[in-house]
């Protein structure tokens, strides 16, 4: 049974390292040169902010984020005498990587520095010295507690033996304990002279790395295929393990070395999801943001005598696999194993038994759980560094890590809807929606009645375009103004107004006009004047002139009152008191002319107060316009504070005056200047009348 240790270093962008048994992969190890590890680097940082509620700090110490620092991780060269941290916001520590940067973490850090070496850790803030957990045999720890002593250390300094440092003897220890002791004087001069934030020490190179975490003295031979490489790991096996030095050999066979032994396929089955099993189970490992859980199915191995008997074989082969695939994927933290069920107890403490030996060849940490009743058995395991996965893949684009994407239908209507809420705006003439081309197909193949519904509706170009470049549930809208934004309902808003103001106009009109009308017998004659020196027989100035808005009727009513001596405008002039004059400031909508958005409002008519009389007394009380007087003017209103557009009224036509037996009998008007039709029966007495005269 031959164990070797194979290094690939050809390529500088990946370099690997396998131990292989037998032929079967048992240790595996990557580092890619785009992501280099940085567990182990020691950074001088600067302390950003304390908080005392999570008992940590958060120091920077040069990466990409701020690492964190638990207060019970620092150091006691940063305590006072009452056992109290002294860390304030900008102060200088010293700090050592002990988890790398994840995607929503920071690095986790620590100011206990520890120096790894061959066969002891050196530990500068520690004083006391001791023996690796890991080495359970009570002789060996003995016998190694002896040798510990006897090495002279310094102050403030302690160290630990490794496992790999069992077997050996006194100046093999005192000779790494001082390779170690010479490197941590060499970070603390540099240390001194350096700023923060900035890297004190770095990790060994690849080579050098694997020597000293991943070799065991059962390993005869250690291949490497670059010469580069090869130089390093023999100078650092010179310096801790001179006697091994013949067994490191330089490959310079052209053929791959690790084709040579087989091992690519091997590889590939740790970036899988699910390994087999020879007896025809499998196992499906899903790492998770909490947890990594393993479940174990039988598969096509239910070839046995009864179930009970398939789950045992089954488990207990997946035990040895788990254990194995927890090594070489560096999986860490909280695992989880669901079994299959068994109901004998006699077989879940074999398989518990048979996992707990596989663990043993294991360098992490671990503690583990029993099988509970449900079958699951529950682990943890020291996360030294990133995921196989972590190192050498970075998350889908289209699914960005959750292994699934929107299908077609749902980012299509995604896409869909947040061009109709751009579109139900009213804002935009033109809208322009970029999608990838399967998603672009869609909407113009299986909703292009809705957007054609879209279009039309709100009065908007809609263009749906493909791009290559984009992601698989991305859209980009883009969109233009209008030129001229006028909202409909404005428009629509001032036309209502607008008819509703004209109603209340017409129906209060027949009343004043009834007042105004002249009564049977007291007809002008031809060459008589009114007070205003226009004749009576003519047809007043106002009848023709189109009618002047409301609200500059209103403004004229509030003017003020006339004087006391003025004359009182005779039945007739009150008519024209309604309508304004020529020389006034009049603002007379013009045909076409745009509605404005508010309306003014109108002043109700003041209707007369005199009784209607039969037409000749109203003869008898007719008088001369200079012996009434005005009644007073109605109190001033405030000014009006919107205006309406009112329709322009057509002036009104005199009819031409008829003549019986010679004399000349004005017209009738067949229409009042409202519009509304005069009662016939009236019209008819109005004409026996004049003949009378």
């Amino acid at each position: 049974m031959k164990k070797q240790m194979l290094i690939n270093a050809v390529h500088l962008e990946q370099k690997r390292m396998a131990i292989v048994e037998d032929g079967k992969l048992v240790e595996f190890n990557i580092q890619m040169a785009v992501r280099e590890p940085i567990t182990g680097n020691i950074y001088k940082g600067i302390v950003m902010k304390v908080e005392r509620g999570l008992q940590a700090a958060f120091v920077n110490y040069g990466g990409r984020k701020d690492g964190f620092l638990p207060l019970r991780d620092v150091s006691a060269n940063y305590f006072t005498e009452g056992a109290k941290s002294t860390l304030k916001p900008g102060q200088e520590i010293l700090v050592q990587i002990l988890r790398e940067v994840s995607e929503r973490k920071g690095a986790l850090l620590t100011s206990y520095i520890s120096l790894p070496g061959r066969y002891l850790v050196l530990l500068p803030n520690k004083e006391s010295s001791g023996i690796s957990r890991k080495i359970e045999d009570e002789e060996d720890r003995k016998r190694l507690k002896e040798l510990v002593e006897q090495i002279k250390t310094e102050d403030d300094i302690g160290f630990i033996v490794r496992t790999a440092g069992m077997n050996r003897t006194k100046q093999e220890l005192a000779r790494d304990y001082q390779h170690l002791f010479r490197l941590w004087k060499e970070i603390r001069k540099r240390a001194a002279e350096t700023a923060a934030p900035s890297l004190i020490y770095q990790e060994s190179a690849f080579g050098v790395r694997s020597l000293r975490d991943y070799f065991t003295p059962d390993i005869e031979e250690i291949l490497v295929d670059d010469p580069e490489t090869f130089r390093q790991v023999r100078t650092y096996c010179k310096a801790v393990a001179p006697r091994n030095l013949k067994m490191i050999k330089l490959d310079k066979e052209k053929t791959p070395l690790f084709d040579k032994y087989q091992l690519e396929d091997q590889i590939r089955v740790i970036y899988q999801d699910r390994v087999d099993l020879k007896s025809g189970g499998y196992l499906i490992i899903n790492p998770t943001e909490a947890m990594i859980t393993i479940d174990v199915n039988s598969g096509r191995g239910s070839h046995k005598r009864n179930v009970e008997e398939t789950a045992f074989q089954t488990n207990t082969e997946a035990a040895e696999e788990i254990a194995r695939q927890l090594r070489l994927r560096d999986l860490g933290g909280l695992i989880v194993i669901d079994f299959i069920d068994m109901m004998d107890a006699k077989h879940n403490a074999e398989v518990e038994k048979a996992f707990k030996k596989a663990l043993s060849l294991d360098r992490a940490r671990i503690q583990l759980a029993h099988i509970s009743k449900f079958g699951i058995l529950e682990l943890s395991r020291q996360k030294k560094q990133s995921t196989i996965q972590e190192i050498s893949y970075t998350p889908c684009p289209f699914c960005r890590g959750r292994g699934v994407r929107p299908s077609l239908e749902y980012t299509a209507l995604t896409a869909y809807r947040k061009t109709e809420t751009q579109a139900v705006k009213k804002l935009f003439s033109m809208i322009r929606t970029d999608v990838p081309h399967e998603v672009a197909d869609y909407l113009q193949n299986q909703k292009r009645a809705e957007i054609n519904r879209l279009e039309n509706d709100y009065d908007v170009i809609i263009h749906i375009t493909g791009s290559p470049n984009m992601g698989w549930d991305e859209s980009r809208i883009e969109t233009i103004r209008r030129e001229t934004a006028a909202p409909l309902e404005q428009a629509d808003r001032s036309r209502k107004v607008s008819e509703e103001t004209e109603g209340p106009a017409v129906a209060e009109e027949p009343e004043t006009r009834e007042a105004e009308s002249p009564a049977p017998g007291e007809l002008p004659r031809p060459g008589e004047r009114g007070n205003n020196g226009r004749k009576r027989g003519a047809p007043g100035r106002g009848s023709q002139r189109r009618a002047a808005p409301r609200s500059v009727a209103s403004m004229e009513k509030t003017s003020g009152e006339e004087p006391a001596g003025a004359e009182k405008p005779d039945e007739e002039e009150k008519e024209e008191s309604d309508q304004a004059e020529p020389g006034e400031n009049t603002h007379t909508p013009i045909e076409g002319q745009e509605l404005l958005p508010k309306t003014a409002k109108k002043r109700p008519r003041r209707r007369s107060r005199r009784r209607r009389k039969p037409s000749g007394e109203r003869s008898l009380e007719a008088a001369p316009a200079s012996a009434q007087i005005p009644e007073a003017a109605p109190p001033a209103q405030p000014p009006p504070q919107e205006a309406v557009r009112i329709k322009p009224a057509r002036p009104a036509v005199e009819p031409a005056a008829t003549k019986i037996n010679g004399s000349a009998v004005p017209a009738v008007p067949k229409a009042r200047a409202n519009g509304i039709p005069e009662d016939p029966l009236q019209r008819l007495q109005k004409v026996f009348e004049a003949l009378d005269d």
